[in-house]
């Protein structure tokens, strides 16, 4: 039996752009148990924001009884804060993946993440989810991790794969708008509006039987070999097959954080303009620590990101919050020179995880029968979270996953 320490996160500050209209969402119904009511089904998630979102599809697809629990409403945590860039890419590059684990598992892992894009573009499409879902190359920026001569080696891996994309020169680059050494253009990403998507899912999966209980914080967990039990602060029980921990960076304690590390990002997204921002309407991204992303939105928005730096409680954030600001307009204004002035409508600030080798928690949680858990997501949430879906639903079938052990809690 353990208890969750309730120091609820404030996840996010400030107003995203995805809250702006409200009025145009999709509304998710939830319900509540009383003290004592006791709900039982096959798998009990907690956390109902994208990765839950994703989860419950893919198992009510299956035919599985899905209950989800959220101590705030679904959907207004971490994912409300997302910039939602779909990228294929990892937050590590290629070359470190090869040295790190080898050709064939890096291989393996892009090709993963580029499948996983492609996966969600059919789904929305299959489920007609309205989420602003539009392909898109990325371009990858050179920076103070990889120079112009990485980026070529970088390129060099990727062809080797099977991954086709152009490497873009200092001239090449200026064509394109944007100041810098070099770059890398490659399609298979894709954009979306995060919180419609996760909504869409949501609804999908609640058509097909799936229950959200909000608010009911999770307080107590029992694991056995014969199913769980989740006891909620507000008194009530749910009893399931399996646990799966979908609830992002609020971990309970019996889950090894220790390649897991909070940082707080910011983000601002500017008026509408009409025209695209930049050829293709790329997704914008630097191999640099801090990092800088942008992209566009379907509405003509630019939206940029970055300036991460460790987690130190919503407070900080909000403090530092115009300074970021500054910081982030004065990065694009380098990057972007033709521009021109952006003038900011919505500015906002999120906590988030990352791993120390760049690759999400998927799969058992250790010396936790029937619980699975799916934590540890980066720059790439929504991407991982498709993939934790497949993962997860094939061990709930036995099946052994490729790839699965890449991502394991207990990975060495």
């Amino acid at each position: 039996m353990d208890r969750l320490d309730d120091g609820a996160l404030r996840l996010r500050t400030g107003t995203t752009v995805w809250q702006a209209d409200e009025s145009r969402r999709l509304a998710i119904p939830t319900g509540r148990l009383g003290v004592g009511e006791i709900m039982t089904t096959d798998v009990v998630i907690v956390g109902a924001g994208i990765t839950g979102a994703f989860l419950a599809e893919r198992f009510t697809r299956a035919g599985r009884g899905v209950v989800l629990i959220d101590r705030r409403e679904p959907v207004t945590g971490s994912t409300a804060a997302s910039t939602a860039m779909l990228l294929w890419e990892l937050d590590a590059s290629l070359l470190e993946l090869e040295d790190r684990l080898g050709f064939d598992a890096a291989a393996r892992i892009a090709l993963q993440c580029r499948q996983a894009v492609t996966n969600i573009a059919a789904l929305v499409t299959e489920l007609g989810v309205d989420c602003e879902f539009a392909p898109r190359p990325s371009l990858y920026l050179a920076g103070n991790t990889l120079d112009a001569a990485d980026l070529r080696e970088e390129h060099r891996i990727r062809g080797r794969i099977g991954i086709e994309g152009r490497y873009l020169d200092q001239g090449a680059l200026a064509e394109a708008g944007f100041a810098g050494d070099a770059a890398l253009l490659y399609p298979g990403s894709a954009e979306a509006d995060p919180v419609k998507l996760a909504r869409g899912l949501i609804a999908v999966a609640q058509a097909r039987g799936a229950i959200v209980l909000s608010p009911a914080t999770a307080g107590v967990y029992q694991t056995a070999a014969d199913g769980v039990t989740v006891e909620t602060r507000e008194g009530a029980v749910v009893r399931a097959k399996t646990l799966v921990l979908a609830n992002g960076y609020e971990m309970p304690d019996f889950v090894d954080a220790a390649k897991h590390a909070l940082v707080s990002s910011w983000a601002v997204a500017t008026r509408r303009s009409d025209g695209e921002a930049w050829p293709q309407n790329a997704l914008v991204w630097e191999a640099a620590d801090p990092y800088l992303y942008l992209r566009s939105t379907a509405d003509g928005r630019i939206i940029a990101g970055g300036e991460d730096e460790a987690h130190s409680g919503a407070d900080a954030r909000e403090r530092l919050m115009q300074q970021k600001i500054a910081a982030l307009l004065d990065r694009v204004a380098a990057r972007c020179p033709g521009l021109g002035k952006l003038e900011v409508e919505y500015a906002w600030s999120g906590v988030f995880g990352e791993t120390d080798d760049a690759l999400p928690m998927i799969g058992q949680a250790p010396g936790r029968p029937n619980c699975l858990a799916a934590f540890g997501y980066g720059g790439n949430g929504i991407t991982f979270s498709a993939i934790a879906a497949e993962l997860l639903e094939a061990e709930l079938e036995g099946r052994s996953a490729e790839g699965a052990l890449s991502y394991a809690l207990d990975r060495g």
